[in-house]
């Protein structure tokens, strides 16, 4: 059969969310076809798209993703033949193994029920509240983001975020930040709810369905309850910022977030991964009192160039973002730190 290569290759980079590193299901790492759909399922994700291949089977994802990349063809040929996915351009042609038994278990996700539209500006909130979202496995509750029927909230036990929504879930849950990752970038419009599984579908008709947790969320409320003196975080720390981040967005365990260390007129801006850290000084306008503490790199930025409101006590610091409130604990700063 003819297709087109971009189209093709377009089709699967959607599904790739679903795909697994480690192979610890039975085929988690191939792409799956089956009744014109290409579907993959990792346990914690699963994601189905149109494909124009009509062919049974499960395909290594890893090298057909790169062949087609590299490929220029428009139009390639695809065939199964002897246990092969072949694919043919001009001049050139390449065999993938192919099982053509699907064992992937991706019936263990429920059949979508009825379609509800998102809300306008749930993907907003989203990417702002996943910023503060934890790695660290060890407190599942800080890896996962509390999806309420009134706000979206995260933590990573050291900063707090709470964006306030009418979500149109039908009750609290928890779903991965892993997987909820995934949902911005496929840039969905609607949604629904089964019992073990969130699903969320854009406008080319993928669907990608996270699995959710019914564990409880600890009550962040009293935490955001915060008054006390008002600051201004100081401006002209984008570039401090760009370089510190290198290392802290490596982390694994960690959510990606730099230590900020404040002095009247002084500033120190560090970043820490697994493979380094670096960290910076700079002069600022800066007259507040001295302050440590940790934000995601992103946010940092956003209240800095919008300048939001700042209120600090002698143990927290309170950022009002207009739409979302945030609070990150308060560290002592050395003196000879910054």
């Amino acid at each position: 059969m003819k297709i087109n290569r971009q189209q093709w290759l377009k089709q699967l980079e959607a599904v790739e969310p679903g795909l697994a590193s480690r192979e610890i299901i039975e085929q988690s790492s191939c792409f799956v076809f089956n009744d014109g759909k290409v579907q993959t399922f990792n346990d914690e994700v699963a994601v189905t798209a149109d494909c124009p291949v009509e062919i049974t089977g499960a395909v290594p994802a890893d090298p057909l993703l790169k062949l087609l990349r590299k490929l220029k063809e428009e139009e390639l040929e695809v065939e199964v033949t002897d246990g092969e996915l072949q694919v043919k351009g001009k001049g050139r042609r390449a065999g993938i193994r192919m099982e053509e038994k699907v064992v992937l278990p991706v019936e263990v996700v429920e059949d979508v029920g009825k379609w509800k539209k998102l809300p306008d500006g749930f993907l907003d909130a989203l990417k702002v509240v996943i910023q503060v979202v934890g790695r660290d496995e060890s407190m599942f509750a800080c890896t996962c983001v509390h999806i309420h029927p009134e706000w979206l909230e995260g933590s990573d036990n050291y900063q707090v975020l709470r964006y306030p929504l009418e979500t149109g879930v039908g009750g609290s849950t928890l779903v991965r930040r892993d997987a909820l990752r995934h949902v911005i970038g496929l840039g969905v419009t609607k949604f629904s709810e089964t019992d073990s599984w969130v699903h969320f579908k854009n406008k080319q008709g993928v669907v990608i369905s996270c699995r959710r947790y019914a564990e409880g969320y600890p009550d962040i409320g009293s935490v955001l309850d915060v008054s006390g003196e008002s600051v201004t975080l100081p401006k002209g720390i984008e570039g401090i910022v760009d370089k510190a981040q290198v290392f802290s967005s490596e982390s694994k365990i960690e959510s990606d977030s730099l230590t900020v260390r404040l002095r009247k007129g002084k500033i120190e801006i560090e970043g820490r991964g697994p493979d380094g850290w670096y960290a910076e000084r700079g002069e600022v306008e800066y007259d507040g009192r001295s302050m440590q503490f940790t934000i995601a790199p992103k946010l940092l930025l956003e209240v800095v160039k919008r300048g939001c409101k700042c209120e600090v006590t002698s143990g927290r610091l309170k950022i009002d973002g207009g739409k979302w409130s945030y609070v990150t604990c308060l560290g002592v700063v050395a003196e000879e730190r910054v």
